[in-house]
């Protein structure tokens, strides 16, 4: 099981993360997000981060922008688009950071699912609850039944739950999809970039014993 803590805004938000064991801090890079960090924050922490792998959580990233974000030191690159982006703008973030480093998330209509074509262009799949005017952060969970559809058809890659993830669901969340990355973010807030540690520390040991559950 690896855990993401998405839309980190504090050193101390981070600190308090590792604490609870999580695989991965993300950052969101977007500005219109409420959990916005600009590069220069980012900059300003990065030397007193957790040795956690470090997530760049960005939206339809021009090249030059992403080159930007390689620079700064993220092991990952979460990149959320729309469905019908041209297959050739994939193609070059993939070439620019690599497959295996490119977790792609599709803004998915209820209709679509992830197109076949797309595929090859990713390691990481992060299926997050769809809104017409935003990219994740909904707060709202997200369609498991899509998800664990994607997940059993292509299990040569990874798949990451996300959407409304919280210490009150989680334990449905992974008997409905065997999910085995889970990433967590308005669930555990007490307010939009503010984590609770509470909440979190609730979130760590429902996950522990959801898992342990369905061994």
């Amino acid at each position: 099981m690896r855990v993401k803590v998405c839309g980190l805004t504090s050193l101390v938000d981070a600190e308090d993360a590792d604490a609870c064991g999580v695989d991965y801090l993300g950052f969101n890079l977007y500005p219109k997000s409420p959990r916005f960090v600009t590069l220069a924050q980012y900059a300003a922490m990065r030397a007193r981060l957790p040795d956690r792998r470090k997530v760049a959580v960005c939206v339809e990233p021009s090249a030059a922008e992403l080159v930007t974000m390689t620079a700064a030191g993220f092991d990952y690159f979460q990149i959320h688009f729309r469905h019908d982006v041209p297959v050739e703008t994939v193609a070059a973030w993939a070439k620019l950071v690599g497959p295996e480093r490119l977790w792609l998330a599709p803004k998915l209509p209820p209709q679509f699912d992830v197109p076949a074509a797309l595929l090859p262009f990713a390691k990481g799949w992060l299926l997050d609850t769809f809104q017409v005017d935003g990219f994740g952060g909904s707060g709202r969970t997200s369609d498991w039944a899509k998800f664990g559809r994607h997940q059993a058809a292509y299990p040569e890659k990874f798949w990451m739950l996300s959407g409304g993830l919280s210490p009150e669901n989680i334990g449905a969340a992974l008997r409905a999809t065997q999910a085995s990355f889970v990433d967590v973010n308005s669930g555990i807030e007490s307010a939009p970039g503010v984590k609770d540690l509470e909440k979190l520390k609730r979130f760590a040991v429902q996950l522990r014993e959801a898992v342990q559950a369905l061994k």
